[in-house]
């Protein structure tokens, strides 16, 4: 008469383990594409934040030539420049817009007052900034703001991409954000065009 065999319980041993290390490499992928979107979202914030500060210069400069339309009509607004001037240009202010002023400025003076601190604007709430006014009352004007953008690299070799040129003339979006030709932008900073019109009263006598 045989006796019945006993029952052999066989243990795993290392279960535990193995499963904490697969939770720890599914947590490290997960925290891994969550970096990810982090960068992505930080670039975009930068795009953003940027082209906010050229809308605030465009804005500035719109109302201070429609504050003095004979000097936007006789084109003292107007100011281009290489990039590499531009971006370290000290413009001479005669103080006509200080609120201690006493001298009288003509309408020339005052052109020259609004673009020195303009400009000197551009450089400081831009990184690497620099700014031109181009155009005339009948055509438009033309505001390019150029800033220096770290992220600006071309994806194969990492080195600093160069903005598209604005001759020959482009359309759209390629127009809003080429580099003219004069300004001679280096590679890693880009242009952002903006155009607009100065409203001239048809009753005002201009000299």
């Amino acid at each position: 008469m045989f006796s019945n065999a006993s029952t052999v319980t066989c243990k795993q041993d290392g279960a535990t383990l193995i499963e904490a290390l697969v939770a720890i490499l599914v947590l490290s992928l997960g925290m891994l594409g969550m970096a990810g979107l982090q960068l992505n979202a930080l670039s975009f914030q930068k795009s953003s934040w940027a082209q906010h500060r050229v809308s605030e210069l465009t804005i500035d400069i719109v109302e201070l030539m429609q504050t003095n339309p004979i000097s936007s009509q006789d084109g003292f607004y107007n100011y281009t420049q290489t990039y590499a001037l531009s971006s370290v240009a000290n413009l001479t202010s005669n103080g006509c817009r200080s609120a201690t002023a006493t001298l009288i400025c003509t309408p020339q003076q005052i052109a020259g007052d609004d673009l020195s601190s303009w400009l000197a604007k551009a450089q400081q709430i831009l990184p690497g900034g620099a700014a031109t006014v181009s155009g005339d009352t009948t055509q438009g004007f033309i505001v390019t703001a150029m800033f220096v953008d770290k992220d600006f690299r071309d994806p194969v070799t990492n080195a600093p991409s160069t903005s598209p040129s604005c001759t020959p003339t482009p359309t759209g979006s390629a127009w809003r954000n080429c580099c003219p030709t004069s300004a001679a932008a280096p590679a890693g900073v880009r242009c952002s065009r903006t155009p607009f019109f100065v409203y001239i009263n048809a009753g005002l006598v201009v000299p």
